[in-house]
């Protein structure tokens, strides 16, 4: 089924793009006069199966990564669709359909191996709203600058010196912590502590979205961002908790772009405020020193987090990101990953030295922790979000990815992937394990 899916989705596609290849939102970039476009269409499909085999594992539990061999996969296909409403005015509409499952039930692991996952609420194909939001553009004049076509972005003309509003359903990482070279689990590293910030719990349902408002300010050098969005009812849950008094989200990065051409690089500072019916270690662990049961306890407090980010190019092949976070660890883990600190550094290298210019191998190493209390919840029995082997013997979960991506076509990419996983889920009486990923990612 997945497979007729993405067939009839690619060809319906390319049949538009044929059929509007008059009026292409990209202009050619050597082009002396740049004219603004009044769409934008895009398509994209993406198949990530994985599989690990049989590893060591002193004891298991609830929320364990199985410790016998095991194949997940997962699928999304997606529609970018965006218009001009009026001069600075866009609207834009994502219908996305994903489907599969992840590793183990999507458990056992901080570092989830699969960033895909992170869409998919469901085994079975089904139909999601994945963006719907207005953007207005106010140009605060002075130099202009060339913005192509890209997904949800029409191709247009801008102040450099702009401030852009965006309200309705997007997803926060559209907007923050970005990386030229570890973002996307659908054509960079697969595994989430490569995509995003581990120790941000950003706002997000079930299929990774939310629902607010972001401005940004941007300027030559730098850009301020803000968000104001909602957050879940239940931990990692499909519906949003309405009562904004109480349930709310508040997001700001500062970035700073140094550098020209080839050497440029940007530095990201991330801070955010979660205020969520959430659950706080600590008061489980007084009400129940042995098998303590955090959702028992949830009241609305506050989640507060800190997050670094930074890429740099070196020559027009070879870049280079880091990245680096904490969060105070006290209440449960509310809608992303069991990870209360995170580091991550990596490289990417594209083909141009073997005659293969499109293609990208990767690699990268990192390493995440939970706070103590945290721990200790977990080793008197715990389970938390997606982790919990009903013991613990702590250690941080450390792991590293290299990849190769292979593309024999401009709109198709191939990817063998690898990770080593050590401690996982922060327990030193498990693992190592190994996981092989493929991925096949078609973009039109």
């Amino acid at each position: 089924m997945e497979l007729s899916l993405f067939k009839k989705g690619g060809q319906a596609i390319l049949l538009v793009a044929l059929a509007l290849s008059g009026v292409s939102a990209r202009a050619d970039e050597s082009a002396v006069d740049f004219v603004p476009a009044l769409w934008t269409y895009h398509f994209q499909s993406t198949v990530i199966p994985q599989y690990h085999g049989s590893f060591p594992a002193a004891y298991s539990g609830a929320f364990s990564l199985s410790n016998n061999p095991e194949i997940a996969t997962s699928f999304t296909a997606t529609l970018f669709l965006g218009a001009k409403i009026w001069d600075g005015g866009f609207v834009y509409y994502d219908p996305e359909v994903p489907a599969g499952t992840g590793l183990s039930g999507v458990n056992g692991l901080g570092d989830f191996s699969n960033g895909e996952i992170s869409k998919v609420g469901s085994a079975s194909l089904t139909y999601n709203t994945a963006r719907f939001y207005f953007q207005q553009v106010l140009g605060l004049g002075g130099e202009q600058e060339k913005i192509d076509d890209d997904q949800n972005q029409v191709a247009a003309k801008m102040d450099i010196s702009r401030l852009t509003l965006t309200a309705g359903k997007f997803a926060l990482n559209d907007y923050f912590d970005n990386n030229a070279y570890a973002h996307d689990a659908r054509t960079q590293f697969i595994n989430l502590t490569f995509v995003d910030n581990l120790a941000w719990d950003f706002a997000a349902d079930t299929h990774g979205y939310t629902m607010g408002v972001v401005a940004e300010l941007n300027q030559k050098t730098w850009a301020l961002r803000g968000a104001e969005v909602l957050v879940s009812t239940v931990a990692n849950g499909p519906d949003y908790d309405w009562n904004i008094g109480q349930a709310h989200s508040e997001n700001m990065e500062f970035e700073w772009r140094y550098g020209a051409d080839n050497n440029a690089g940007k530095l990201r500072l991330l801070g955010y405020i979660n205020q969520a019916n959430m659950g706080n270690y600590q008061t489980a662990l007084n009400q129940s020193p042995v098998n303590p049961n955090v959702v028992s306890t949830r009241t609305y407090e506050q989640k507060i987090g800190f997050g670094l980010g930074w890429e740099q190019a070196a020559g027009d092949d070879l870049g280079f990101f880091a990245r680096a976070g904490w969060n105070d660890g006290t209440t449960e883990t509310w809608e992303f990953v069991a990870v209360d600190q995170n580091v991550s550094f990596g490289t990417a290298l594209k083909g141009n030295r073997w005659g293969r210019p499109d293609d990208v191998v990767g690699l990268g190493i990192a390493a995440s922790g939970i706070s103590s209390v945290h721990q200790a919840y977990l080793e008197a029995g715990g389970t938390d979000f997606n982790i919990g082997d009903g013991a613990l013997n702590y250690g941080p979960e450390e792991l590293f990815e290299v990849y190769y991506l292979y593309k024999p076509f401009k709109v198709l990419g191939l990817t063998l992937d690898f990770q080593g996983i050590q401690n996982p889920a922060y327990n030193q009486a498990r693992g190592p394990v190994g996981i092989v990923s493929g991925r096949a990612h078609l973009e039109i």
